[in-house]
């Protein structure tokens, strides 16, 4: 049975002060659609129409706007007081919205509002699809203290030409530094047998004898110094610097966003824990008028700029919202955003069926798309986007198909889904390439002789420090990249711990029909006609799941007619209706 009984009484309050019911308020009907199965509904109000006393009281509202007041763009506070006469049973707080169909019937002296529930999904998402991480900085709510350095490396593609170049270049080097070396070191061991000759020399040879190791010293310093300077200049050329990203965790964006806004975000999906949003890097490097690099520029702060999906704080939601196939919530100052797959979805339902009569059941095959595609973005600024595509688990397609086919062009399987996560995924610098370990052979040697003479060098060093860095082919990149970090660095097996067919095994394989003995496959009941009161309204907007014979149950839609107590509901039930049908997974290249 309903929790209200009919003919509830009913007490309205405007800006906290009691008025008389709107015009036919038992008319008056109020429609929740759980588009995209959400748990909270979209809400739906008829328009509330308001005489006399109420009708000033709004117009005030809004020419208050003129004198100081918080006028037409700020909403007014409504309440609906449901009780009967033995105590108040629940309260409707919500919000008169004046920029959705608010008119002022000036000849009929009557007011038409729309309202919006206070603390609803519909109030956030409107208030959050407004607000941009630019608007964020500049209040504040978010600055560098939030912010993660992320060591990356620019390692470009090489080809043949340019290995061979090195080659001859660094081998000549070497060369002439190694003869160089053998000629002082002749040089002084003749001055030296000079001086110990059983036979005194003429001094004359012995001059010349020490201004030509005095000569090849000079050659040799002057050489290596040379070679030092040549050296760094092709480490810097060819073995770029190491540079600095500026990236946010995902969860502290999402977190900043809620808390601007008065609310406790909790996320307890693992990945929240790891990932992290880096920018576009739209920044070019500054050069010297040889080409060489003066100043490295990464991304400087770690929210989006302009140009990425997710500088509109409702698309950073939607990253995360796709990424664990997640539903969300609003329970008093806190924020859910968790898995559909989450038992607490189950576990916080509170509502009830009242016994009624079933009189039809659809079927809801068309949620059934024989191929769904999971897919990052490339891209082409960033060629290891490309070249590592299915090394890295960039898209994942899951088919559906039927196992026993008598004709296989009756088959009624069609169509696709895609499901975006709008962000790149990196690369890890995992080892030396070609030239790296040429430069650093040479390296070495250079090392090695600098350590002798005094002064040493640490070139090989500074090649080897870079193994583990995020890469990217170009320091400029125009995709966002989501990160799986651990202690600020991509751990070695960061392809295998995060990537598109993980996110499908651990949540979007809630949406298979095959999978979780055919989880997905739902029985369908429409319009069917119940008892409802306000309670039932309050329990379905919080969250729409219950029990339905046992079986495991889901509010589609409601329609309640306040007045009358009654709403009209459709709804789901999982229960399997056909065993016919397996899964084959892809992974694209």
């Amino acid at each position: 049975m309903s929790n209200i009984s009919k003919n509830t009484e009913q007490k309205y309050l405007l800006d906290g002060l009691p008025f008389n019911a709107p015009i036919d308020w038992e008319d008056i009907t109020i429609e929740a659609n759980y588009e995209n199965d959400s748990i909270q509904p979209s809400l739906a109000v008829e328009n509330f129409q308001f005489t006399l006393e109420a009708r000033d009281k709004i117009i005030q509202w809004v020419n208050d706007g003129l004198t100081g007041g918080v006028g037409i763009f700020e909403g007014m506070p409504f309440q609906l007081t449901l009780f009967n006469n033995t105590a108040i049973q629940e309260n409707f707080k919500a919000y008169i919205d004046f920029t959705n169909d608010f008119k002022n019937l000036i000849e009929d002296g009557k007011i038409d509002v729309s309202i919006i529930k206070k603390d609803g999904l519909d109030n956030f998402f409107a208030q959050i699809s407004g607000t941009t991480f630019g608007y964020l900085e500049s209040v504040g709510a978010v600055g560098s203290s939030d912010y993660t350095t992320v060591d990356y490396v620019v390692e470009k593609k090489f080809n043949l030409f340019e290995i061979l170049v090195t080659s001859i270049v660094l081998y000549l080097m070497i060369k002439e530094l190694r003869e160089s070396i053998e000629r002082t070191t002749k040089a002084i061991l003749t001055v030296t047998a000079l001086f110990n000759a059983s036979v005194f020399p003429s001094v004359g040879s012995i001059i010349y004898a020490i201004g030509v190791a005095i000569i090849n010293i000079a050659y040799t310093a002057i050489l290596l110094l040379a070679i030092i300077d040549l050296a760094q200049t092709l480490i810097n050329t060819l073995v770029p610097p190491k540079r600095q990203h500026k990236a946010i965790k995902l969860k502290r964006a999402l977190e900043v966003v809620c808390t601007h806004f008065g609310y406790n975000l909790i996320a307890p999906a693992s990945e929240f824990n790891d990932l992290y949003y880096l920018p576009s890097n739209p920044r070019l490097d500054d050069k010297t008028i040889f080409g060489f690099i003066s100043n490295a520029k990464g991304v400087p702060k770690g929210i989006p700029n302009t140009l990425d999906y997710g500088y509109n704080c409702e698309e950073m939601f939607t990253i995360a919202k796709n990424l664990i196939n997640g539903k969300m919530t609003i329970d008093g100052n806190n924020v859910h955003l968790r898995p559909k797959n989450d038992p607490y979805w189950v576990q916080q339902a509170t509502w009830n069926l009242p016994s009624v009569l079933i009189q039809k059941i659809e079927y809801n095959t068309d949620d059934l798309k024989p191929a769904r595609l999971l897919s990052f973005e490339t891209d082409l600024n960033d060629e290891w986007t490309i070249d590592n595509y299915s090394f890295n688990g960039t898209a994942f397609e899951i088919r559906t198909e039927p196992i026993t086919v008598i004709r296989k062009n009756a088959v009624l399987l069609k169509g696709l889904e895609e499901v975006k996560f709008f962000t790149a995924l990196p690369s890890r610098k995992d080892s030396l390439n070609a030239i790296e370990n040429l430069l650093k052979v040479v390296a070495s040697f250079i090392d090695g002789v600098t350590g002798v003479l005094g002064g040493g060098t640490n070139f090989a060093s500074q090649i080897q420090s870079k193994v583990g860095m995020l890469k990217q082919s170009e320091n400029y990149h125009s995709i966002p990249k989501l990160l799986y970090l651990q202690g600020g660095k991509l751990p070695i097996n960061y392809n295998t711990v995060f990537n598109s067919g993980l996110m499908y095994t651990k949540y979007h394989k809630e949406e298979s029909f095959v999978l979780d003995n055919y989880r997905n496959q739902k029985k369908l009941y429409k319009d069917v006609e119940i008892p409802f009161g306000f309670t039932d309204y309050q329990q379905l907007t919080q969250n729409s799941y219950f029990t339905f014979k046992n079986k495991q149950a889901k509010i589609i839609k409601f329609v309640w007619k306040v007045g009358t107590d009654t709403a009209t509901i459709d709804f789901w039930v999982r229960e399997p209706y056909t065993y016919n049908l397996k899964e084959r997974y892809i992974q694209p290249w």
